[in-house]
């Protein structure tokens, strides 16, 4: 099989959510020296394209998450091979759960999106306090503050560190973008965040459409 052959096989057994086919493949496609470049292009695709499956209704969250742990452990397959490539990076996204909720299956979700469609994200994790947030995006210089909630006793958080962003002189910096289950957009407009979603797919295009200018 050719190497266009071999990633557009890859990209298919994403879209098919058959796992066993996409280790195989990532590692035929590693053994025969095609690009990790080119191996992480046809893996984005893949997940990519069951997003877009997921939107129109044709997959369920099911297979959403299915295919974002697919593309987690392939990166990780990958990455000794990226850290010698010259990957090209779209923007940058410091990603986390606030202070005081200890959930994270939506945050890895959305981090393992971003991450298909060529972000750098930092992942601070949960229960993460707001002067973490602060540092963190000092010392990255990321444009893109994620952050995530799924108790509506935590959600408040998300004001506090809007708050300690603004003090810092970092808020007119960069765009904000809130998430989780409880999520509404009133509750985004009242803190003073820049997008509110309950959607990691729809998370994703709008960090996108902020790092074109769209």
């Amino acid at each position: 099989m050719s190497g266009t052959g071999l990633l557009h096989e890859l990209t298919s057994a994403f879209v098919e959510i058959d796992y066993p086919r996409v280790k195989e493949l990532i590692k035929k496609a590693i053994n025969s020296n095609i690009p990790a470049n080119d191996i992480l292009k046809a893996m984005q695709e893949g997940t990519i394209a069951v997003g877009k499956k997921y939107e129109n209704g044709e997959y369920f969250l099911s297979e959403l998450m299915a295919v974002g742990e697919f593309f987690k452990t392939g990166l990780e397959e990958l990455n000794p091979y990226l850290s010698k490539a010259n990957v090209a990076s779209v923007g940058a996204v410091v990603v986390g759960t606030v202070k005081g909720d200890l959930h994270d299956i939506g945050k890895n979700l959305f981090k393992t999106l971003l991450q298909s469609s060529a972000f750098t994200v930092y992942d601070l994790g949960i229960d993460v306090a707001p002067e973490q947030f602060v540092d963190e995006l000092r010392k990255t210089k990321a444009g893109i503050l994620a952050m995530s909630s799924l108790l509506t006793t935590t959600m408040d958080q998300m004001r506090v560190v809007i708050e300690e962003l603004k003090n810092a002189g970092l808020r007119s910096k960069l765009k904000v973008i809130v998430g989780g289950n409880p999520m509404t957009e009133e509750f985004g407009k009242e803190i003073g965040a820049d997008a509110a979603v309950r959607d990691a797919v729809i998370g994703v295009r709008v960090c996108k459409k902020w790092v074109e200018g769209t």
